[in-house]
């Protein structure tokens, strides 16, 4: 088959420059507009100590959700296969069974290593599954853990759930995580590494 046209727009909804026009924008519509204090926060900040989720009075109708989706992506938008790879070098990791399981795309992290991830159970302590951001879990919240990408990866190859393969640990709507959207240098090595990983595909297609 031949690959499939990647649109790079599409993948640019990862990035904060989408974030902040999509969610932030300056429309009376909106009623609250999101602090900058929120919007401008470092990309090591820890977004669960911001002042908008420390004060309670702040909790205005869907502020905080706004916020949450100005500063994060949820896990279902970012294509994290791309990242996840197999021993062998193969675009396919192997199961107990010997059967082909999770796909993979084999390209490193390189500046994405330290991007941000907040998940609400992703070593699968408790019971049920882990979010980012969803219907079930619309903002984030004390209860999301934060790690980085590097770390996180093995954790989304173990799958936090009982069964080990179909992804049952993490949340079927938003993929169970949510990362601090992409800045241009991150975006630039992402876009790259989206299209190094499509090509190298048995057939050239996803």
């Amino acid at each position: 088959m031949p690959l499939p046209q990647l649109d790079e727009s599409t993948y640019r909804k990862v990035t904060v420059e989408f974030g902040r026009k999509a969610f932030a924008r300056d429309d009376p519509a909106w009623r609250t507009p999101i602090p900058d204090a929120w919007l401008d926060s470092p990309p090591g900040a820890d977004l669960r100590e911001t002042a908008l989720m420390r004060e309670a009075d702040r909790y205005t109708e869907g502020l905080l959700h706004r916020a949450s989706l100005a500063a994060l992506v949820p896990g279902n938008q970012l294509s994290l296969w791309v990242f996840l790879c197999s021993e062998d070098g193969r675009p396919f990791i192997m199961d107990r069974y010997g059967v082909a399981g999770k796909g993979v795309g084999n390209q490193p992290l390189g500046p994405l290593a330290d991007v941000q991830v907040y998940a609400t159970d992703p070593q699968g302590i408790y019971e049920g599954k882990s979010h980012g951001l969803c219907m079930h879990q619309r903002s984030l919240s004390p209860y999301h853990e934060l790690l980085t990408l590097s770390d996180f990866v093995p954790l989304y190859l173990e799958d936090p759930g009982h069964d080990e393969w179909n992804g049952s640990g993490w949340c079927s709507k938003c993929a169970g995580y949510a990362i601090r959207r992409l800045n241009s240098e991150q975006f630039a090595h992402y876009w790259t590494s989206v299209q190094a990983a499509h090509a190298a595909l048995p057939g050239g297609a996803r």
